[in-house]
């Protein structure tokens, strides 16, 4: 039997639960492949290649983050880390799958499904000086 208290808490959880602005996404873990085969293009293709595929999936709207795993030195620890927003594992797989170094056999990928629950984005966007900041970090836009 619970106490009137435990049933508040529980209560409370679950509003909690309810209230939360969930976003399904998919942590996409890259790896090297000791046993990669080779190249099929030419390692400066293949980069413009991958970052093509990203550029397609940000501007989608698929694409949360991507990125290497480089420390404050420059030094490397494995390959790197995409987070896709995605409904289905399904659908997360087809689309961690087909980035190019993983298609080409370079890159070993495993997914995590992953809920952003809690976060900030700070954005300001200045139309008169073309200006945009993004977490502390300022751009300078230019017209189309």
């Amino acid at each position: 039997m619970t106490t009137p208290a435990a049933d508040d808490l529980k209560s409370q959880v679950q509003a909690l639960q309810k209230s939360l602005a969930r976003e399904q996404c998919y942590l996409c873990w890259m790896r090297p492949n000791d046993k990669a085969p080779p190249l099929p293009v030419s390692p400066e293709e293949m980069r413009l290649i991958h970052h093509a595929y990203l550029v397609d999936l940000e501007r989608r709207g698929v694409l949360f983050a991507a990125g290497p795993f480089v420390d404050e030195t420059g030094q490397r620890h494995g390959a790197g880390l995409l987070i896709i927003r995605a409904k289905s594992r399904a659908e997360a797989e087809a689309i961690a799958f087909a980035e190019p170094y993983t298609k080409a056999g370079q890159r070993l990928m495993e997914l995590t499904p992953w809920q952003r629950n809690e976060g900030v984005v700070n954005m300001s966007l200045r139309f008169a000086d073309g200006a945009l900041e993004l977490d502390g970090r300022k751009y300078k836009l230019t017209p189309a």
